[in-house]
């Protein structure tokens, strides 16, 4: 198997930032979003959104979002390296722990995490679509991983 259950979660685990899409709650068209990442205890994807970002808005409509993750080769092409979309919904989240796990990742969002029209959302995945490059490529069931 190209790639396992450890390199899927460290892949999630490691990154920084993402593509999440989502359904623009105006035009209904897939609408994609550069995201900073981070995981919980149970390595699900949460994130800190603006409720004035197009996305926070789009998941008020419509709670369904893929998240693309990937490790980029630094002297590679970027389709040879381990990518990993999760797709699933989204949900708001009060959770005192998300602050501090947040910015350990995203220290910077200090200036910012406390601004009242931001707050958390998790993903709950329920497929998960790796290429390992070219011709690696699998599927998997969000039980399988998480």
């Amino acid at each position: 198997m190209p790639n396992t259950k450890d390199d899927i979660l460290a892949l999630l685990r490691n990154t920084k930032t993402g593509a999440l899409s989502v359904i623009d709650f105006e035009t209904k068209d897939p609408f994609v979003a550069l995201v900073n990442v981070a995981c919980d205890q149970a390595g699900l994807p949460f994130f800190l959104f603006s409720k004035l970002a197009r996305h926070t808005k789009s998941l008020l409509a419509d709670r369904r979002a893929s998240l693309l993750v990937s490790d980029m080769p630094e002297q590679a092409d970027a389709l040879t390296g381990l990518r990993a979309t999760f797709v699933g919904r989204m949900v708001r989240i009060e959770d005192s722990a998300m602050r501090h796990d947040y910015l350990i990742k995203h220290p910077y969002a200090e200036t910012y995490i406390d601004f009242g029209d931001f707050s958390f959302w998790r993903m709950t995945p329920e497929k998960i679509f790796v290429v390992g490059g070219f011709g690696r490529i699998q599927s998997y069931d969000a039980a399988e991983i998480f």
